[in-house]
């Protein structure tokens, strides 16, 4: 349905005109400014290791939810959205029963790292039951290293002689550890294996620096089926859920360029989207903010790269980092949101907290360190239950998407979410621009 609609039942020629030329140019920005540039990003980040080898990362950019997919307004469905999972199947599913979970009218969502980390048996059993279900999630640094290892099994399999090269060695590394009795070392034993097995050293030298044979991330994707290899390939690197104004990823997304002020004008959020004159009358807030909010995927420069999306924690000297050193991207995040002041504040532009912009939330994990994270414009669901923590889930819409339930009643259960150092914290949350949101968790063993 048009976001814009004509005052009349019949909708006048230059309002037709008007809305065909908008969506060309809609579409035009989207499938080809966008994603060419967001398509030339990761062309130049894709492996990260060398152009010797194929590309193993098998990125997918960016997945669009509908609101008929992510549904906020109806209390008879919910979305729910879960922190970083690490192969803690059970945990999984006792959150799950927690908050009533019902595949028939809730939207699951994962903000990714479903495996690894944790029991190799129980990342084989989330896998399994996300790709059953075709449950919607993004890519997580963990989940890529897996997608990683398995695409490079494909291709050494496929090379004359490879297969039998990767049985023979994986024998010897099996009996190699038998005969240890647990006390072996796969990265101990890799390395001397690639310094020492000369007669193979070309199928080692296919092997990229830095990627451990016979380790956690090896080990799941050569179990994985096919569909569930195939599953892995399509989590994409980021949601985009418009009618929420709302990203989803797994580590953060910049809303500008650290190393420039954020009023330059080359930043997204820094001036209004560009529409053709004729069409201004007929442009909706709504589609504005649609255009920033793609803005600021594609004209930062620091959300092209797939390392950032999957790995950022902070932000030094104008450089993403991935340890806790430097600012957290969030609070950087959060700064930008608050000078957000509606698109009619163009001749205000120059004041310091001002920018041209409505704000958009984000949804992450990744950052176990600093546990649950909840800031008004960013959510970070990551309470480390691979850790011996928590597992966190945040529920939107259902009886949420009323702006009549009792707050009270609900901060009175019995069960309550924790921050990262034990104290508990409120439950009922700001979602969006006026919605609210609740978070769940359990305990992880």
């Amino acid at each position: 349905m048009s976001p814009y609609k004509s005052r009349s039942i019949f909708p006048s020629f230059r309002i037709l005109a008007a809305y065909a030329i908008l969506t060309t140019f809609v579409l035009f920005f989207v499938f080809s400014g966008f994603h060419s540039q967001i398509s030339d990003g990761l062309s130049r980040f894709a492996n990260g290791i060398s152009s010797k080898f194929p590309d193993f990362s098998k990125y997918v950019e960016l997945e669009n939810l509908s609101d008929e997919q992510f549904p906020l307004g109806d209390e008879r469905k919910r979305v729910v959205l879960v922190g970083d999972i690490h192969g803690r199947y059970d945990e999984l599913q006792k959150l799950l029963r927690k908050i009533s979970y019902d595949p028939s009218a809730d939207t699951l969502i994962s903000v990714g790292d479903i495996i690894a980390k944790g029991p190799h048996t129980g990342s084989m059993q989330v896998v399994r039951f996300m790709s059953s279900n075709n449950i919607t999630a993004v890519r997580g640094n963990h989940d890529e290293k897996v997608i990683e290892w398995r695409t490079w099994l494909n291709w050494i399999r496929a090379l004359p002689g490879g297969n039998d090269w990767l049985q023979l060695t994986k024998d010897k590394w099996l009996a190699y550890k038998e005969r240890e009795r647990g006390e072996s070392d796969v990265e101990e034993w890799v390395a001397k294996q690639m310094k020492e097995d000369k007669p193979n050293r070309k199928w080692w030298n296919k092997i990229p620096d830095g990627w451990q044979l016979f380790g956690d991330h090896y080990e799941i994707a050569a179990e994985l089926t096919d569909d569930e290899y195939k599953y892995m390939v399509s989590r994409p690197l980021r949601i985009h859920v418009p009618s929420a104004h709302t990203f989803i990823v797994h580590a953060g997304v910049l809303a500008s360029d650290p190393t420039r002020d954020p009023r330059d004008k080359r930043q997204p959020l820094a001036t209004v989207p560009k529409i053709p004159d004729f069409a201004e009358s007929s442009i909706s807030d709504k589609i504005l903010r649609k255009l920033q909010e793609l803005a600021i995927l594609s004209l930062v420069p620091q959300n092209l790269d797939p390392w950032v999306t999957l790995n950022m924690r902070g932000v030094k000297n104008g450089k993403v980092t991935r340890g806790k050193d430097g600012t957290p991207w969030s609070e950087l995040y959060n700064e930008d949101m608050h000078r957000c002041k509606g698109f009619s504040s163009r001749a205000s532009t120059h004041k310091k907290n001002s920018l041209p912009c409505q704000p958009a939330t984000v949804i992450y994990g990744h950052a176990a360190s600093r546990g649950l994270d909840i800031k008004r414009w960013t959510l970070g669901l990551d309470s480390g239950c691979v850790y011996q923590r928590r597992m966190t889930a945040l529920v939107l819409g259902g009886k949420y998407a009323s702006k009549h339930f009792n707050e009270d009643e609900e901060e009175n259960e019995e069960d309550g979410v924790y921050d990262i150092e034990g104290k508990r914290v409120k439950s009922v949350i700001d979602f969006g621009d006026d919605g609210k949101g609740k978070l769940f968790s359990v305990a992880c063993n």
